[in-house]
């Protein structure tokens, strides 16, 4: 007679749980709080480097900056911690509707190039002399550009190392909101060192930096987070 009985589904549910989770081992928990506070340290180190090699621009505390250099760095503020906060939070698999306020930061954001483009173009505002604004020197300060991109490299550095801690689920957009906050973030951190605020100035090659991260980091950025 045979004396065995065939195990239950409970007991099989269970032998396998148990042989899947075996060799598992705890890791500390991914915590949004950490990836925003590095980010924030790398976007202060920036600054301070900026300062260091350029000097502060004191012209922003005496009052000779423009209204254009206020709101294009405060929309560029408002870029970074939107995109700083969707970042940490894909860092994290999730299911449900995803924050689009980064996207709409930076559709707030654009105004400022095409604000100045228009401006530019605008027989009024150039008083029928639309090439003098084109040949303006301050406009063709690319420099700007790179040292605002450059200070952005440690922003997208900071955020890569946290993101390599987690899972995102969505590794290309994951990749955009790294260059979004690593652009806006680090040309906000050169932007205190710039003397220049005119329109044509910093709505096109202060902005400029935000752009270039975002499709450099679609391209680099997904090997280095992807498991």
């Amino acid at each position: 007679m045979n004396n065995e009985t065939p195990s239950s589904p409970r007991m099989d549910r269970e032998a396998l749980i148990a042989s899947l989770t075996e060799d598992v081992t705890p890791v500390k928990r991914v915590k949004p709080a950490n990836g925003a506070m590095l980010i924030g340290f790398a976007t202060i180190v920036a600054a301070i480097v900026s300062i260091a090699i350029f000097e502060f621009w004191t012209g922003m505390v005496s009052g000779e900056a423009s209204g254009f250099f206020w709101i294009t760095n405060g929309l560029l503020m408002v870029l970074g911690a939107a995109s700083t906060s969707a970042l940490v939070a894909s860092a994290l698999p999730r299911v449900g509707t995803r924050a689009n306020a980064p996207f709409w930061s930076a559709a707030m954001l654009a105004v400022m190039p095409v604000a100045a483009l228009l401006t530019m173009f605008s027989i009024e505002a150039t008083h029928d002399h639309s090439a003098s604004a084109f040949a303006d020197p301050v406009l063709w300060y690319f420099e700007c550009a790179a040292y605002g991109f450059s200070a952005g490299l440690l922003v997208a550095t900071a955020a890569v190392m946290f993101l390599r801690q987690g899972a995102p689920v969505s590794i290309e957009r994951a990749s955009w909101l790294t260059g979004l906050a690593a652009g806006s973030l680090g040309s906000l951190a050169y932007g205190i060192t710039c003397p220049l605020d005119t329109l044509s100035h910093v709505g096109i090659v202060h902005v400029l930096p935000v752009a270039i991260s975002a499709v450099v980091a679609r391209l680099v950025v997904p090997p280095l987070i992807r498991w």
